[in-house]
């Protein structure tokens, strides 16, 4: 896929363990797409990965201009620069903007958090475009959802909407808030794969933990890697999550009464495309009758191109005329 206009976007989607990263043109042609770990050291370590990642683009650009870069970020953006990314050891209110402008002599740098670039990315490219209500909830390691209301992205009043990690589930209230949220304690990567081992100690389920053996604590795509091969008890933790995932998206659309949900973020595509049934049919029981007919309820054809849609589409409009 060719695109005419000589004008592009670097855009980087910072995640709590991955740096994903492409070039993005002003037409939606994505290219140079790259993945990598990100420096679990954090701080400064982690701030110079994201220089060098996006310097790499920079040169690569070859004839094309630079229209500025697009950063998301897993947490709050200031209107000043400056974020906090919880799940990143060190980035606590840094001022990023200045840091990538020092770094960088880039005069056009903007910071988005990660459930507004999820929605926007979805809004241009994605299962979102055409609507003016819509919701993307991203479950991967840390859980959130990107709302669109009456065609605009919200923030909210701190820049903390979407932080649905922190919904309670049951009746109970716990006796201590979770460092990571309620509703993300049960329902994530890290989430996931404690459950499942969990699940498997206790019915003495000796190939299951062999396969999960082979992964790291938290890996979640391990989980579901071992689930295709064949260890089917996983399958009763993944329907699990999968229900309770259907409360949330019933949940969303009873307040907000969205046209469409997007699942997303690597636990919420897998989760998708293999039990959408289960997510639809738990939805079905509980959500408010006339909002869940007005609403689609599907699975994110991005994947991890969500954000880097979204971090470039925000850099276009701000910078890009």
């Amino acid at each position: 896929m060719t695109d005419q206009v000589p004008e592009a976007v670097v855009a980087v989607d910072v995640g709590g363990s991955k740096i994903a990263s492409a070039v993005v043109t002003r037409g939606g042609v994505v290219f140079n797409y790259r993945v990598q770990g990100i420096d679990k050291r954090g701080g400064l370590h982690s701030m110079s990965q994201l220089i060098n990642i996006i310097r790499l683009h920079i040169e690569e650009l070859g004839e094309r201009d630079l229209i500025g870069v697009g950063v998301s970020i897993p947490g709050i953006v200031k209107e000043d620069g400056s974020i906090w990314a919880p799940n990143i050891r060190g980035w606590r209110w840094v001022n990023l903007v200045s840091f990538i402008r020092g770094r960088l002599g880039i005069g056009n740098v903007t910071l988005v958090d990660d459930r507004v670039a999820n929605i926007v990315g979805e809004h241009w490219m994605g299962e979102a475009k055409g609507a003016r209500n819509a919701v993307s909830l991203i479950l991967g390691t840390g859980v959130a959802a990107g709302l669109l209301v009456d065609g605009k992205p919200v923030s909210g009043a701190s820049g903390v909407s979407g932080a649905v990690g922190w919904w309670l589930l049951g009746r109970n209230t716990p006796r201590r808030r979770s460092a990571r949220g309620f509703l993300e304690s049960e329902v994530s990567g890290p989430a996931l794969f404690k459950r499942a081992r969990g699940y498997c100690m206790r019915i003495r389920d000796e190939g299951c933990l062999r396969a999960l053996s082979q992964c790291s604590p938290g890996d979640a795509e391990c989980v579901f890697k071992a689930f295709d091969n064949g260890v089917s008890a996983i399958g009763v933790v993944l329907r699990r999550e999968a229900s309770i995932i259907g409360v949330v998206v019933a949940n969303i659309i009873s307040i907000l009464n969205p046209e469409v949900v997007v699942l997303g973020g690597g636990l919420g595509v897998e989760v998708g495309r293999r039990f959408m049934d289960v997510v639809i049919t738990t939805a079905s029981k509980v959500a408010q009758p006339y909002s869940l007919r007005e609403c689609r309820i599907t699975v994110s054809k991005l994947g991890y191109l969500s954000n880097i849609y979204g971090a470039a589409k925000l850099v276009i409009d701000t910078h890009g005329s």
